[in-house]
């Protein structure tokens, strides 16, 4: 790979091999091979895309049009499609993980023994992200910097804020749990808010769906007798 990765430093600016490396992160791979195979296939499809395009085509235009819908359509696919999706499930599942660890605060636990009943008690994606970071104290980080280290595999700006208010406020020796609670009524209000809309797409769901399925149905139904009678 060692190749590899010198041909993608070559070709692609410095920012754009970090940016695609922090991306991967947020899905929870650490592994960097995977960005250098993603961009040298990505390279390798556009040149191809680009050339056939020029030699059936005989546009530039259509070429480079062609060459960027699939960069697009590629980078959406292989990172934002699924960011998106993980984004989703890991604010709700924060709602509960915070009010646990806001319970285990108010009980009288510290930050660190707040987490762990919190990571025991709660099976999630989320979850396991902090208590991998919780892991990383027994080797000589401290919970602040497991903490701040954990956010760069967290693509939820929501949950970033939260974390940097635990931050701030354990720090400062701020009243924390209710800065966690403010933190917490944010990300509920727009976890409604989210909810609400979907629910105000539904009637243009369910007329597309009707559109495509009912109508002809219904088309078939009223028409049958009349299939049926020229047939016979």
């Amino acid at each position: 790979m060692q190749v590899e990765y010198e041909l993608i430093k070559r070709i692609y600016p410095k920012k754009t091999i970090e940016r695609y490396i922090k991306l991967n992160k947020y899905l929870g791979s650490k592994d960097n091979n995977v960005v250098i195979n993603f961009l040298l296939i990505r390279l390798f499809f556009s040149i191809i895309i680009f050339f056939l395009s020029f030699i059936f085509i005989h546009s530039l235009l259509v070429a480079i049009l062609l060459t960027i819908g699939f960069n697009i359509i590629y980078i959406y696919t292989k990172f934002y499609e699924k960011l998106n999706k993980l984004n989703k499930k890991e604010e709700q599942e924060a709602c509960l993980f915070f009010e646990i660890l806001l319970i285990s605060l108010k009980s009288g636990k510290n930050l660190t023994d707040a987490f762990k009943i919190t990571t025991k008690s709660i099976d999630s994606n989320l979850s396991k992200k902090f208590s991998n970071a919780l892991d990383n104290t027994k080797y000589g980080e401290s919970l602040i910097e497991a903490l701040d280290n954990l956010k760069e595999e967290i693509y939820s700006e929501d949950i970033r804020n939260i974390i940097d208010t635990i931050i701030e406020s354990y720090t400062s020796g701020k009243d924390m749990i209710n800065q966690i609670e403010k933190s917490l009524e944010l990300l509920d209000e727009k976890r409604i808010n989210n909810i609400k809309a979907y629910i105000n797409k539904l009637p243009v769901k369910i007329s597309v769906i009707s559109v495509f399925i009912l109508i002809p149905l219904m088309l078939l139904l009223i028409l049958s007798p009349a299939i049926l009678e020229y047939f016979r």
